[in-house]
């Protein structure tokens, strides 16, 4: 190898342009419609050599619309409701362009329906509001095992998934200095007829396993999180949030080996000010995080081959810190 030699040169460069128009009519002071038209043109170029010496020399460009329609509706003062829908379109990264198999299809770009419906309603010292929404997409780039042809992982185009769900929030001022705010999250997150690919280190290549329905990874049924505040001074603030995340999966196979465990933690925080001639405020904070020192991951990887005829898996899993603590001083001038 001669001296200096380069492994890789390679330059990228994207043009994004986008151009939007919004309307709004009010039929009543409770009843109004409103649209949305956004289009965006993004245009890739790359051209080099990567450190496996492949030529990444390509150029891709991408317009789209993306609407957006939705009725607004406020029947009295303490209540509201609203219905949409929009679609909305991504396109892929760089990255998924440069890893993508030269030999198979350019991965192309996402396409998101996303319906939603809600209401809020609001008296004296209590909230509480709903937003249901179902999200369809076209598309979307997922890992499914594949790789390319120096074996790389490569995020491919699923035909078809969605999510689903309904978010519940409320607000409570119980008492004089004493406010609880909670929110929650329950929801499917599927992904239709999703075959996996699996490493054959028999015999060099991939098998290929249709799991039908699965779960997308990373996406738990239930999200739940919970703020106490109380000021018993009127420069003292003590909160406490909890939060709770339900069992996830770490790939899109639904497989019950191959999932993060539930978790519930707590942190508090404190915040005190003071009022010296010198300075506008003073203000004392003290977080501390994980205050139960509860033990848990929350994200992890997953590799799976087959040797020798029989199928293995190879995982890592990121604990998270224990109690710790985080100080810190704010002046205002």
């Amino acid at each position: 190898m001669e001296k200096d030699h380069e492994w890789y040169r390679n330059r990228g460069v994207k043009t994004d342009f986008n151009v939007f128009v919004k309307a709004n009519h009010a039929f009543s002071e409770d009843f109004n419609v409103y649209a949305d038209l956004q289009y965006r043109n993004i245009l890739y170029s790359i051209d080099g050599w990567d450190d496996d010496q492949r030529d990444l020399t390509q150029d891709h460009t991408f317009g789209f619309l993306n609407p957006k329609l939705g009725l607004f509706f406020a029947p009295n003062q303490g209540s509201k409701a609203w219905i949409s829908w929009a679609m909305a379109h991504r396109e892929p990264s760089r990255s998924n362009f440069t890893d993508a198999d030269p030999e198979a299809e350019a991965p192309t770009f996402e396409v998101l329906n996303d319906f939603e419906a809600g209401w809020q309603f609001q008296s004296g010292a209590f909230s509480l509001s709903a937003n249901a929404y179902v999200m369809l997409y076209r598309d979307q780039l997922i890992l499914t095992g594949e790789i390319n042809d120096v074996g790389s992982a490569i995020l491919v185009n699923v035909d078809e998934s969605y999510r689903a769900g309904i978010e519940v929030m409320a607000g409570w001022n119980i008492l004089p200095g004493l406010r609880w705010d909670v929110n929650a999250t329950f929801s499917r997150n599927k992904i239709l007829n999703f075959t996996e690919y699996v490493d054959n280190w028999d015999t060099w290549g991939q098998d290929a396993f249709a799991l039908g329905t699965t779960d997308i990874s990373f996406s738990p049924g239930l999200v739940a999180n919970s703020m106490l505040r109380y000021a018993p001074l009127k420069n003292l603030e003590i909160g406490l949030s909890t939060q709770y995340v339900g069992p996830q999966y770490i790939d899109n196979t639904s497989s019950p080996d191959r999932m993060l465990d539930a978790y519930f933690v707590s942190n508090l925080q404190l915040s005190w000010s003071v009022f010296p001639e010198w300075t506008k405020e003073l203000a004392f904070h003290l977080l501390v995080n994980n205050l139960f020192n509860e033990e848990y991951e929350s994200n992890a990887w997953v590799y799976s081959y087959i040797l020798g005829g029989e199928r293995y898996t190879m995982d890592g899993y990121f604990p998270q810190a224990g109690i710790h603590f985080l100080a810190g001083i704010t002046m205002r001038f």
